[in-house]
This record gives structure tokens, sequence and C-alpha cells, in this order.
């Protein structure tokens, strides 16, 4: 499990660095995340080609456009609600939500450059070969595939916990948002790998759901 165990060190320590304030909207932010995801999901792919299944973890099939798209919905329908809840417009748990966005910089800047527009897609794909490509099986080879899929979800969230304070309002205190999002998508991700025993289609709804929720869908009721 030495391998779970530094991907969970690395990216715990990435979004801790990361997300601080002093970085926020900055190149530093950004490379440090595709610095530290590209270590890990690097690792993933050559845990796999050594041991014979990368093809078939990658192998693109038919549908998985579209899985992928609907899983990408329905998560986004589910944040927009969960933020609407948890961070309403006007109250002082709104300053979470400004805080997160705060720290990915402006979306026109990001829609505007091609290093960040690859940034924020290759995130994702780097994220799922770590977590649903890497660390997924390791615990199902420990657990079992029925524990595995919630215990490496709970893993993941748990590498967000810097994110609490780091992200933190002084009047709303601190922030529980990615910590929330890790788990719920999280859940989607790891259940639809588990099931399909590949990746294409959780990487395409990871990288779809983190464009456009950085791009396009920022705030509730704008």
């Amino acid at each position: 499990m030495r391998f779970v165990a530094f991907v969970v060190v690395v990216t715990a320590a990435a979004l801790g660095f990361a997300f601080r304030p002093e970085l926020a909207g900055t190149g530093t932010f950004w490379i440090t995340l595709v610095g530290a995801y590209a270590i890990v999901g690097g690792l993933a792919v050559y845990r796999m080609w050594d041991d014979g299944t990368l093809l078939d973890v990658l192998k693109p099939r038919w549908g998985d456009l579209s899985i992928g798209a609907l899983i990408a919905g329905v998560l986004m329908v589910a944040s927009w609600a969960a933020r609407a809840v948890l961070a309403p417009a006007g109250t002082p748990r709104q300053a979470w939500v400004l805080r997160i966005y705060l720290q990915l910089g402006d979306a026109e800047g990001v829609q505007r450059s091609a290093l960040l527009t690859v940034a924020v897609l290759l995130l994702p794909v780097l994220d799922e070969l770590a977590w649903r490509g890497l660390v997924l099986p390791l615990v199902a080879e420990r657990v079992g595939t029925r524990r595995a899929w919630p215990l490496a979800t709970l893993l993941y969230a748990l590498c967000a916990v810097p994110t609490l304070f780091a992200l933190a309002d002084p009047e709303a205190g601190p922030n529980p948002l990615l910590v929330i999002a890790a788990v719920g998508c999280g859940l989607f991700w790891s259940f639809t790998a588990q099931m399909m025993g590949r990746l294409p289609p959780v990487m395409i709804s990871h990288a779809a759901f983190s464009y456009f929720s950085i791009t396009q869908f920022r705030l509730p009721g704008t």
C-alpha cells in the first residue's frame, strides 16, 4: 500500500500548498498542481504498464463519450444545487465559493490561455490515472471490490482536507466545499471505474466537469 500512501501524501501536500491565498490566480498555483499530479499520474502509468494492464484500462470504446457527458451533466446539476444550499448568495458562506474561484483566477483568462486550458483538461486526466487507475485497484486488492470504491473515495476526500483551512473565510469559517465535492464526485467516478474496469468515461466526465465548473458555471444565481 506504499503507492497509495505516496499518492495521498503528494496530493494532499499539493492541494494544501497550491490553495494558499497568496498563490491565488498565479502561475505557481497551476504549476504546483500540474507538477504534483504529473508525478502521481506518471507513477500510475508506470505501474499499469508494468502490470500489463495499461492498454486495457485506457482503451476507448463506443459510448465512452456519451457516458462521460452524462455523468458530467449529473455532477454539474448536483454541484450547482449543493452550492446553492451550502453557500447561498447573499450569505457569509458565499465567500467559500468566491475564495475557490479567486484561487482559480479569471474565467475569461483561463479560456483565452491555451496553456491554462490544457492544464484544466490535463489535471483531471492525471487525477484519474492516479486515483482510479492506481489507488482504486490497489485498495480493491486489499479490501475487495465492494469496499474499494467508497474507501478510495474517503482517501480522495481526505486529500482535500487542507483546503478546509487554506480557503477558510474569517466570517464563514473553514471552507468545506472542495471536501464535499471530492466525496460526491469521487463516489461517482470510483463506482464507474470499478464497474467498467476502464478509465476513458471517467476521464471524459472529470475533464468536462472541471472545465465547465471553472469557466462557465461559477456562482449559483448568476
